[in-house]
């Protein structure tokens, strides 16, 4: 195009046609009809066309954008001298080069132009001279705001990456914390599969990630950043949506090896500074950014590169930027705009004017088309995934549970099972385990003798058979050595002991926490070495410590557990209200468990394990904490529940195994030192029965006769203004009845008040732990009992001895107002 039209500078456009197809060889430019409407775009390939001003040339250029090659804006002077003074346009981007505006095209026109000025004012008559001022200008174009999409393109990645990593640090921070709480192992111990409890976290997260990739794209044209503006909204999403679950599994795969959420939370913020210091100088620009790519970079720091999602994800919002946010071109300061980014640029690689160039040869890297990144994104996803899997089942836990590292080629693991599925042949069982050589004490009571041979006897079905269990940790520290019992459907069996003494490390391993060193259980004919996935269906865990949500109220509890557990989801709202009123957590039920007291998470704990109706719980101190209301009431529910089930219960209190336990176990150091029901124990091991006498002390002598004549070997304890104290052995035991009534009935008048009581539980296990290490036992911390390492075990006795006989003196009345706890004497 030129203006103004006029004949010198249509003779000068003629002339500058004629003289440039001389010297290129091609055809001369036509001269065209003069054009004057804006929006009319050249159908066909025009030469040479007038137009009315340079108005006009801008307004055509911005409406028909890279339709014009060149145009001219001469003007002409005739004082001093007559002169001609012209302005090119043309479009740096057909015409520049890559590192300046003044291409080969651009100088080869001006000179043309020059020649044709010349030429036409070359006459001989007139005294010409050439004085020729040129400008230049470029294409006009619509100037966007280039700051912000410049902070998008070189910082976009940094800022991008940290919306990401807030949940990936989030992920860290909650899985672990579930591990360290011991939750997860709570809910595997009621049924939950690892495989169920990975996914519920992946889909509930992918979902948060979903959001937060749509949220970031929406802002993203909300604010008009060019690089989400000029980007189809399906590649925004994905790229940020594969990023985040990458990370994901990425995160997943941390907490294998972490057990502390705050050693998490720093693994996290460890990665967060990483991974932000790589995006903000590896992909802040396109020459840093594809230098990975370039021949004279080495491969396999980019193969090493690819396993982790921010550098995948770096990559492909390096590409959305260069082909979208454009270039400044600092000399005319004028901007020129990518070509966008369509859904069909991620499979096109990168055109190489967008490519940088590398060494003194120019060369331009050989980038992947974008879609790469996405492949990679979710190869990423694999890997991790995998690795999470597999370190996951081999890593021990906080119990040392682990499998094997070929345990993916058992086909247990994949639940084929040879044999009975029901559960094991006993006899070949039995016999298996019994050709193994147990550590068997010399010194084993009788009694747990004859329970190791009911364990061990085939002929027998008990519902839980314990045969030779043994545990140590390390090479020198046994916690149970070769414990054999059984256990009958409808009873409860409490177990006791001090701290450290096999107790909680027994549970452990029947409740599938812990592995067994040596030695197997049945449960209901199920193995817990290799079928304790089928036993957690049929088995109830009351933890010591509360494995509760603070977030979830007692009733989401219930609905949770019940899930797990199979329960059909009509029957959950009765079961929720029977269990929950069982244990007076009923007006509570829509409160989160973290406003909760101990021992209202304790009877929470305990609800919990009864959930699904299983045929055996193991309850490991369930009423710590709770006031003697309620404990009551637990009792009363516990009583209720067992039958048809067997109960497993721990506890320190003397009292609850006195009133709950069918049978009670003794353990100290590991073994098995007592076991029966409380009155044989009391009988077996206590002192027999103590009777508490208060007479007149003038009469003293009388009233020692009168013991001594009736109850042969009593012996006197104590003797203190009239108060006397006979402990009579088991011996005497027949005599008691005649010896009560005579007290009753007083013939004598000898009688003011008196007191029977038996040998406490308390002390038959404070006996039992003193003869199991005579030289001075450990601590045991219980409801029932303070015992310390510095107190001689017979002052202490001695201690619970005397607590007793004054329980048993305030239960009788002073005076002539005789009364005999006839619950004993019964």
């Amino acid at each position: 195009m030129y203006t103004p039209s006029t004949d010198r500078f249509t003779t000068i456009m003629r002339t500058f046609a004629e003289k440039n197809a001389g010297r290129t060889g091609q055809p001369a430019f036509q001269l065209e009809s003069a054009l004057s409407d804006v929006n009319q775009r050249p159908t066909t390939k025009l030469g040479i066309v007038p137009v009315p001003n340079s108005a006009f040339i801008y307004d055509y250029t911005l409406a028909n954008p890279n339709s014009s090659y060149w145009a001219v804006t001469f003007s002409e002077e005739t004082t001093p001298v007559p002169s001609i003074a012209y302005q090119i346009w043309y479009n740096a981007s057909n015409v520049a080069n890559n590192s300046d505006i003044y291409g080969r095209e651009l100088v080869s026109f001006m000179r043309g132009m020059d020649e044709a000025i010349i030429s036409v004012f070359n006459d001989p008559s007139v005294q010409i001279k050439a004085d020729i001022d040129i400008t230049l200008k470029t294409w006009p174009v619509i100037p966007p705001e280039t700051l912000t999409d410049t902070i998008i393109k070189n910082l976009g990645p940094v800022f991008f990456f940290c919306s990401e990593m807030v949940i990936f640090i989030n992920v860290l921070n909650m899985i672990v914390s579930e591990k360290e709480l011991k939750l997860r192992h709570g809910m595997e111990m009621m049924g939950l599969k690892p495989a169920v409890y990975w996914i519920s976290h992946f889909l509930t997260i992918s979902l948060l990630v979903a959001i937060a990739a749509l949220v970031t794209g929406i802002f993203g044209l909300i604010f008009q950043f060019t690089a989400f503006k000029e980007t189809n909204f399906g590649v925004i999403f994905f790229t940020f949506f594969l990023f985040g679950e990458g990370m994901i599994m990425l995160a997943f795969f941390v907490t294998t090896f972490v057990r502390k959420a705050r050693v998490a939370i720093l693994v996290g913020i460890f990665f967060f500074i990483i991974g932000l210091l790589f995006e903000s100088f590896v992909f802040s620009s396109s020459f840093l950014g594809y230098i990975w790519w370039d021949k004279g970079t080495s491969p396999a720091a980019r193969k090493i590169l690819i396993l982790f999602p921010f550098f995948n994800f770096g990559k492909v919002f390096l590409d959305i930027v260069t082909y979208t946010t454009g270039t400044l071109d600092n000399l005319t300061n004028t901007y020129i705009p990518g070509p966008g980014f369509k859904w069909g640029s991620l499979y096109e690689p990168l055109p190489n004017d967008l490519r940088p160039t590398y060494g003194d040869d120019g060369a331009v890297p050989d980038i992947p088309p974008p879609v790469q990144s996405f492949y990679f994104l979710l190869m990423n996803m694999a890997i991790f995934a995998a690795l999470t899997w597999y370190f996951d089942n081999v890593i021990p836990n906080e119990f040392g549970y682990k499998k094997p590292i070929w345990f993916f080629l058992t086909p247990e693991y994949w639940g084929i099972e040879f044999g009975n599925r029901k559960g094991v042949r006993e006899e070949e069982w039995l016999a298996k385990l019994l050709k193994k050589r147990a550590d068997i004490p010399d010194d084993e009571d009788v009694d747990v003798k004859d329970e190791r041979t009911r364990a061990s006897d085939p002929r027998l079905r008990p519902a839980v058979r314990i045969v030779n269990l043994r545990k140590m940790y390390g090479k020198k520290k046994v916690a149970v050595k070769s414990l054999a019992m059984s256990f009958e459907e409808g009873k409860l069996l409490a177990l006791l002991g001090q701290n450290g003494a096999g107790k909680s490390t027994t549970m452990n391993i029947l409740s599938g926490l812990t592995p067994a060193t040596s030695g197997d259980a049945l449960i209901y004919n199920l193995s817990v070495a290799n079928q304790m996935h089928r036993i957690r269906a049929i088995m109830g865990v009351c933890p010591q410590h509360d494995i509760l949500f603070d977030d979830l109220t007692a009733t989401e509890h219930i609905q949770l557990y019940a899930g797990l557990k199979g329960v059909i989801p009509s029957e959950v709202p009765a079961l929720i209200e029977h269990r929950l009123k069982a244990v007076r957590l009923w007006k509570v039920a829509g409160q989160r468990a973290g406003t909760y007291s101990g021992g209202m998470k304790r009877r929470l704990s305990l609800v919990i394990s009864t959930i699904g109706d299983p045929k055996i719980i193991f309850m490991d101190e369930p009423t710590t904490g709770m006031d003697p209301v309620n404990r009551r009431h637990v009792w009363e529910f516990v009583e209720k529940f067992k039958k048809g089930r067997v109960i497993v219960l721990t506890t320190h209190s003397m009292e609850e195994a006195d009133v709950l336990g069918d049978r009670i176990a003794i353990m100290a150091h590991g073994r098995l030192r007592a076991i029966g029901n409380s009155i044989t124990l009391k009988n077996k091991y206590g002192a027999g029965y103590r009777i508490s006498i208060v007479t007149d002390p003038a009469r003293v002598a009388e009233t020692k006769a009168v013991v001594a004549s009736r109850v042969a070997g009593a012996v006197l304890e104590d003797d203190s203004a009239g108060a006397l104290i006979y402990q009579f052995p088991g011996s005497s035991t027949t005599a008691i009845p005649d010896f009560v009534k005579y007290l009753d009935n007083d013939p004598d008048d000898l009688i003011r008040a008196w007191g029977i009581s038996q040998t406490t539980l308390e002390e038959v296990f404070l006996k039992l732990i003193r003869d199991a290490n005579p030289e001075g036992y450990g601590s045991y911390k219980g409801a029932a009992a303070q015992i310390r390492e510095d107190v001689d075990p017979a002052t202490e006795l001695e201690a619970v001895r005397r607590r007793s006989i004054r329980r048993s003196l305030t239960s009788v009345s002073s005076g002539k107002s005789r009364r005999s706890t006839r619950e004993h004497q019964d």
